[in-house]
């Protein structure tokens, strides 16, 4: 069992600021991909359309961030291609409702509604390999952000 990364998420830098460690791991990463190629922001012509248009969105943004390479490019063509499914799953169960009456009178389940429930963890799971999700994006906070930060303050802006 791989130990560092065993039980629960890690802790965000916001609240334990006391791991310089996540940072130095984050600056070994960017080190070793600098002289690897980003992603291009061109989707790849065999993809859906909902694909595609998710690629021109997502893109940009993940090669702004530096950690998304081509060696992630699968993993992101799987992510679109899900969502794109997804959002196809999605409207098959608008027009035909979750649940629908066979020929002997019978209800049965929508099979979208099993597609759309695969899709999601499939999205979820690839998101959080590719840095797409809160507990990543916090991550990439640089240390000099943090020093300024009082979590009782925040507490409080927030409800808490």
């Amino acid at each position: 069992m791989n130990v560092r990364n065993a039980g629960r998420k890690r802790n965000l830098k916001l609240v334990d600021p006391n791991h310089p460690e996540q940072n130095q791991r984050k600056e070994k990463l960017k080190a070793a991909r600098k002289d690897i190629k980003e992603i291009s922001n061109r989707p790849p012509r065999y993809m859906m359309d909902d694909a595609k248009a998710l690629w021109k969105k997502l893109v940009p943004q993940l090669n702004k961030v530096g950690l998304v390479t081509t060696l992630d490019q699968t993993n992101l063509e799987l992510f679109c291609t899900q969502y794109a499914e997804y959002k196809e799953a999605n409207e098959q169960l608008k027009e035909y409702g979750s649940v629908y009456e066979d020929s002997n009178g019978n209800l049965k389940k929508n099979p979208a509604v099993n597609i759309i429930d695969i899709c999601s963890k499939n999205m979820r799971t690839l998101g959080i390999t590719l840095g797409i999700d809160f507990n990543s994006h916090s991550q990439l906070l640089d240390n000099e952000d943090d020093s300024d930060f009082e979590l009782e303050k925040a507490m409080k802006e927030f409800g808490g």
